[in-house]
């Protein structure tokens, strides 16, 4: 029984609502480390999956975790709200966010099974992450010596921690001796990942979010900064409660966590699949 990390509709609908509050306040890049967790476990844990699920579940979400606190106490600090109260907040909040996540996996896990299983999922269930961290495990905790070591089937994956440490450089020196130019903007590991993230899964909801970073990062902080100052952050937490608020309301009454489906009337942004068109108008059904 492999440890269920996450589901669609519940971790991957909280990551989703984070990354679209960064795009509103720009605070931080999320951190991904969880490849090279899974790299160095299986190097020290070799022919150990399982082993290989548990370090890099505990590895990389302690990472994630502490930067996300850390992320609620910096908004605190600019909304001048106590460190104190933000704190306990996250207390509550992480007592309570637990309870729900266990219980509505347990719910998910017995009602959509058959869903979770198939790759593609329907779509409001899918198991692409879980059945991705699984398959991720057996490759990096199985046979992470012999595909990704010198010599490997894959040993550009390892090769490529110490490309991604010399491409910067180029752009340090550049900025050294043509400070005016912009090298300094150039910032190589947010390129970097972004550029294999667009190449798996469902990828339409990105341009929702590089349109809302244009509109505060660019045009409300240049050109109205007094609003920009006064409403961004209230606005991007109460964005990011109200989408987990909404999550958790559709997946009870619409969405089959409460035992009952209510199927969505197909429209434009719901389209039916059985015409032959998936939900982000990217592939068509074969």
């Amino acid at each position: 029984m492999l440890p269920v990390n996450k589901t669609k509709n519940t971790r991957s609908s909280r990551r989703r609502s984070s990354l679209s509050q960064t795009c509103i306040v720009g605070l931080k890049f999320p951190e991904q480390v969880k490849t090279f967790l899974q790299l160095i476990g299986g190097f020290l844990l070799p022919g150990r999956p399982i082993a290989n699920m548990y370090f890099t579940t505990f590895g990389g979400n302690t990472i994630w975790e502490a930067v996300a606190m850390c992320t609620d106490l910096k908004i605190g600090q600019y909304m001048k709200i106590p460190p104190k109260a933000v704190f306990f907040a996250q207390l509550y909040g992480g007592f309570i966010g637990a309870l729900i996540h266990w219980v509505l996996n347990h719910i998910i896990l017995g009602t959509k099974r058959e869903i979770l299983l198939d790759p593609n999922g329907d779509n409001n269930w899918s198991g692409q992450n879980i059945i991705g961290f699984n398959t991720k495990a057996i490759t990096f905790g199985t046979l992470a010596p012999k595909l990704l070591a010198a010599g490997g089937t894959y040993e550009w994956l390892s090769f490529a921690f110490i490309i991604g440490a010399i491409i910067p450089i180029p752009f340090w020196l550049g900025h050294k001796c043509f400070p005016k130019v912009g090298f300094n903007y150039v910032n190589t590991t947010i390129l970097s990942w972004y550029f294999c993230i667009f190449t798996v899964g469902v990828n339409s909801g990105w341009l929702s979010r590089i349109v809302l970073g244009f509109v505060f990062q660019l045009y409300l902080r240049k050109y109205k900064s007094a609003w920009f100052n006064k409403y961004t952050y209230i606005l991007a937490a109460g964005l990011s409660a109200g989408t987990q608020l909404s999550v958790f309301v559709m997946s009870f009454a619409f969405q089959g966590a409460g035992g009952v489906t209510i199927d969505f009337p197909f429209w434009a942004l719901n389209p039916n699949p059985e015409t032959g068109v998936w939900s982000d108008y990217c592939t068509k059904k074969k």
